[in-house]
């Protein structure tokens, strides 16, 4: 009996000192474990670490030169679609970073500084294009004006050898009529007569155009239209100082619009500049485009512009209804071809 109580403790004492070496062992490896996971965990964090900033770089350098890019090949035509490639890429860039969240990127777009970048250029290219414009307006300005001397000179040299030439045939005519006598005088009078209110009529052909040379602001004010481009009443009031003013309106019915300019009025006065700049003053809160002065078209009723020139003109003719004959015929064609 003693014996096997002996023996039971001995196994008691083996099994405890079993479970302690296990115990320890265990423990042991569990740490060893923890060291290694650690390790690979810091591995693994690195890893990412450089991961993501090397994926920051190419996201960041991808988006800045799209953004750059976008931004050089911007022009006054096409802004509003630029901006809107601007705007998509700005999505695409955050998008990037939703769909991979692990790697913790950055949001460096900068969207507040790109869209100021983008305002910047933009009105520096509309100064740009006001700048041409205004210059394109100076050569148009001297171009007519040149024509407008050219033609003046050229009415002047044909009155004046028409003068010379007159007064030829009437030397002529005086000694005839000293050497006739009868019925040949009393013709060779009524010649003399009509030479004479010929040169006349000649004559006050030359002082006309004399006159009309050194009135260096005579012009023509006009009124048009166009509803087949722009609508119902908008109105162009502009100023030409060409001595055929429908050349004028012919040019800006050209390709950049789809149907001619109809003419209300054509107005002409001793001050054309001085006009225009009257009436345009007065219908300033009806000018479409605030920005450019340039552009000189009104939303208004053509009773208002026509109150405006009677009021600083005197009265004038004026057509209240456009012919408006292509935009007509093209309504007329579609509806042909609906039915």
């Amino acid at each position: 009996m003693i014996v096997l109580e002996q023996a039971t403790s001995n196994l008691a004492q083996k099994e405890k000192a079993f479970e302690e070496t296990v115990r320890t062992e265990v423990a042991r490896g569990i740490a060893q474990e923890r060291k290694r996971l650690a390790r690979h965990q810091e591995a693994f964090n690195d890893a990412r670490a450089k991961a993501s900033r090397a994926l920051q770089r190419i996201v960041d350098s991808a988006y800045k030169f799209k953004v750059k890019t976008l931004l050089g090949g911007t022009t006054v035509n096409n802004w509003q679609s630029k901006y809107d490639q601007l705007r998509k890429e700005r999505e695409a860039y955050a998008a990037i970073s939703e769909k991979i969240t692990f790697l913790e990127l950055e949001d460096n777009a900068d969207w507040d500084g790109v869209k100021q970048q983008f305002l910047d250029k933009v009105a520096l290219l509309e100064k740009a294009q006001e700048e041409k414009e205004y210059q394109a307006e100076l050569k148009r300005q001297m171009r007519e004006e040149k024509q407008r001397q050219d033609e003046l000179d050229r009415q002047q040299r044909e009155a004046e050898e028409e003068e010379r030439r007159l007064a030829e045939q009437q030397k002529i005519l005086e000694e005839a009529l000293q050497a006739a006598e009868g019925a040949h005088k009393e013709e060779l009078e009524r010649q003399r007569l009509a030479l004479e209110q010929e040169i006349q009529a000649v004559h006050q052909q030359y002082e006309r155009a004399k006159s009309m040379a050194q009135l260096t602001r005579q012009g023509h004010v006009y009124i048009i239209s166009n509803i087949g481009s722009f609508g119902e009443n908008v109105y162009k009031v502009g100023m030409t100082r060409r001595l055929e003013p429908m050349d004028r309106v012919k040019e800006l019915s050209d390709a950049s619009v789809p149907f001619d300019f109809d003419i209300h009025a054509m107005i002409s006065c001793d001050d054309a500049p001085a006009l225009e700049k009257r009436l345009h003053e007065r219908l300033e809160n009806y000018r479409i485009n605030k920005v450019n002065l340039r552009k000189e078209f009104f939303r208004v009723e053509l009773d208002k512009i026509i109150n405006e020139v009677e009021r600083h003109h005197g009265q004038v003719e004026y057509i209240a209804d456009p012919v408006a004959l292509q935009y007509l015929q093209s309504l007329e064609y579609a509806a042909n071809q609906a039915a």
